[in-house]
């Protein structure tokens, strides 16, 4: 039996991700503001304004959870509102779509992991012609 990749676990990455507090201003200032907020009720509008002031304590925060591997319970919550696909709708499973809102701070944080993380899964996902490209 192979260990070598159990091995690889224990290795230490924590200096390979570092969120710099640059990349979290550049996510910030291209914030859209009129996009309704999460439930941490922070406004769009003013972290895009505040991006500047804001990076660095995001960035401590975000490395912060990176390392200990635990995000703040109000980033894994959704806000839903049902939508509906048709007026006036005639049932509530069938004429609703649910939207999720999620927490924008929580949005920034899982672009940047996902930047991370694409270079070493692309390779492995089936990618086909008929399918848009996500990423």
């Amino acid at each position: 039996m192979d260990l070598s990749a159990v091995s690889d676990l224990c290795d230490d990455y924590s200096d390979d991700f570092v969120v710099d507090p640059f990349e979290v201003d550049k996510r910030l200032s291209s914030n859209e503001v009129h996009k309704s907020t999460g439930p941490d009720s922070i406004l769009n509008w003013l972290l895009r304004n505040f991006s500047s002031l804001l990076c660095q304590p995001l960035a401590a925060i975000y490395n912060s959870s990176v390392r200990q591997g635990v995000a703040p319970r109000i980033w894994k919550s959704a806000g839903v509102v049902p939508v509906p696909k048709i007026h006036p709708p005639a049932s509530i499973q069938d004429d609703l779509r649910p939207i999720s809102l999620l927490p924008t701070l929580a949005k920034v944080l899982e672009g940047i992991v996902r930047d991370w993380l694409m270079p070493s899964l692309e390779p492995l996902l089936d990618v086909r012609a008929d399918l848009p490209h996500i990423c």
